[in-house]
C-alpha cells in the first residue's frame, strides 16, 4: 500500500474514533484530512475521504439513516470543490484555514437549516437561529483540526508550521535572556 494511502487510513480510523469520543458537540477533525488531501491527491480520494467517513461513523454508531447520505454526500462534494480550488494554489495555513471555515459554513447550512426545513419540516429562520451555537463549535474544531493534523499530509504547511513554532523558540529564548 502506498505511504500517502495509508497515511489516510490511520487518518480514517483516527478521525472516526475521536469522533466516537465525541469530545464536544460538532468537534470535526475531517477538514484537517480533506483539505490535503484535496489539494495534493486524485481528484476521487478526498470525496472518497470524506463520503467513507461519513457513512462509517453513521454505520460505528448505528445511525445510518437519510441524514447519513445528505452529510456525507456534501461534504464529498465540498471536498471535490475544494479539489478544483487548491490543486494549484500554493499551500499555506491561511489558505487551508480559511478554505475550511468556508467549507464549514456550506457544510452547515445545508446540513442543518436548509435540510432541517425539508426533512423534518422545521421553520428556516428558528433552525438558523438554533445552528448559530453548533457551527461556532464546529468552525472552532476545523481550525484546530487544521493545525494539528494537514501539515501532516502537506509538506508545505509543515515546513510553515516548523517556521513559526521556531520562530517562537527563538523569541522565547531572546525574551529570556533579556530578563
Amino acid at each position: 500500500m502506498e505511504k500517502t494511502n495509508f497515511k489516510y487510513l490511520i487518518g480514517f480510523l483516527g478521525a472516526n474514533f475521536y469522533r466516537f469520543l465525541r469530545v464536544f458537540p460538532n468537534s470535526d477533525p475531517l477538514m484537517g484530512f480533506i483539505l490535503p488531501a484535496a489539494k495534493n491527491t486524485e481528484w476521487w480520494k478526498a470525496p472518497l475521504f470524506a463520503f467513507a467517513s461519513m457513512v462509517g461513523f453513521s454505520y460505528l454508531i448505528n445511525s445510518v439513516g437519510p441524514w447519513t447520505w445528505v452529510t456525507a454526500t456534501t461534504y464529498a462534494l465540498i471536498a471535490l470543490g475544494f479539489h478544483f480550488f487548491l490543486k494549484n494554489k500554493k499551500s499555506t495555513l491561511k489558505l487551508f484555514i480559511s478554505s475550511g471555515l468556508i467549507g464549514v459554513l456550506i457544510f452547515d447550512l445545508i446540513t442543518g437549516p436548509i435540510m432541517s426545513s425539508f426533512l423534518f419540516n422545521q421553520s428556516f429562520l428558528i433552525t438558523t437561529i438554533m445552528q448559530v451555537p453548533f457551527t461556532i463549535m464546529h468552525l472552532i474544531s476545523v481550525v484546530f483540526g487544521i493545525v494539528i493534523i494537514s501539515p501532516f499530509y502537506d509538506a508545505a504547511l509543515m515546513k510553515e508550521i516548523s517556521q513559526m513554532v521556531s520562530s517562537v523558540k527563538n523569541t522565547y529564548k531572546n525574551f529570556r535572556l533579556q530578563l
